[in-house]
This record gives C-alpha cells, structure tokens and sequence, in this order.
C-alpha cells in the first residue's frame, strides 16, 4: 500500500511538475506578448512625440514667415509711389536749370528727394529692397520680366538692353520682377 502511495505521489509529483512547466511556459509567452505590446505602445508614443514636435515647429515657422511676410501684399502696392518718384527725376531734365536758379523750385525738388529717400529707408527697414539690374546684366526669369526682345549687336544674346520699371524683393522673396527689354539671336 505504501508502494501505491509512493507510486500515487510519484504520479501526482510529475503532474505537478508538468502543471508547473506548463504555466511557466504560459506565463513565458504572456510576458513575451506584453513586453511586445509595452514595446509597440513605446513607439507609438516616441512616433507621436516626434510628430507633435514636428508639427509645433512647423506652425512655428508658418506663423514666424506670416509675420514677416504678411505686408507684402501692401509693400507691393506701395511701390508705385517710388515708380512715381523715379519718374519726376525722368522728367526733370529740362528743368534742371531752372532748379538750380530757382530757390523755390530747388526747396520743392528736395523736399521730393527727401520723400523718396524716407521712403526708400522704410521700405529698407521692413525688408522690401530693390532689386539691382542694368543694361547688359544677364537676364533671370527669376527676378526680371521680358517685355520685349530686340535685336541688338552691341549686347550679347539674352542680356538686358534696358530696363523699363524696377524689380523689388521682400526679405528675399520676390515682391515685382524688373521689366526688361533683352537681346535675341539676330
């Protein structure tokens, strides 16, 4: 009878034994799963970290470059009273004489050229800049408009031969190309 209890509790012990691997070996792959699932949900939240940092800069940027860039449209409209200005000085050489004999006349041309120069300093101050071109300049559709091609022997193939109103930038971005007139193939 003993013999049988041995062989009983022998029987019993393996079952155990084999109970007990089996839940170590359940309980393994339960830890394995949530490691992984603990791993996954790591990386989604270092994903969503990264794309909420990305996406903060982003709107950063967008409402640094609205601000910087939201006076263009009102620069642009201003720039006709600097093409007007240039336009006085066109038309004032054949007046020159009498400004320089007239003291009333000179007092008016510089409180002009005070204005104009005023207002070339605040456009300075708020990024609107001029856009340097002349006659001979090579011609760059990024910057210059083509009015007109003409033939010309005295300028090389695709060079400005002049320029009809002035190009502006504001703060690096085109505000108006330059138009220009360029030399084509004869």
């Amino acid at each position: 009878m003993e013999e049988d209890k041995n062989q009983s509790d022998k029987i019993a012990n393996e079952n155990s034994e084999e109970k007990t691997a089996n839940e170590t070996t359940e309980q393994n792959d339960l830890i394995q799963k949530l490691e992984d699932e603990v791993n996954k949900l790591k990386d989604a939240i270092l994903r969503q970290a990264a794309e909420s940092e990305n996406l903060r800069k982003r709107l950063e940027k967008e409402k640094e470059d609205g601000i910087k860039y939201s006076n263009a449209k009102f620069a642009k409209d201003l720039l006709t009273i600097l093409d007007n200005f240039e336009r006085i000085y066109e038309n004032s050489a054949g007046v020159k004489e009498k400004i320089k004999s007239d003291p009333n006349l000179k007092a008016l041309f510089d409180g002009i050229s005070l204005c104009e120069k005023e207002w070339i300093s605040i456009f300075k101050k708020h990024g609107v800049a001029k856009i340097e071109v002349g006659e001979g300049d090579v011609f760059n559709p990024e910057y210059h408009q083509a009015m007109c091609e003409l033939d010309s022997p005295n300028h090389k193939v695709g060079s400005i031969i002049k320029v009809f109103q002035a190009g502006y930038t504001h703060h690096s971005r085109l505000l108006r190309p330059a138009m220009v007139s360029v030399s084509k193939k004869a």
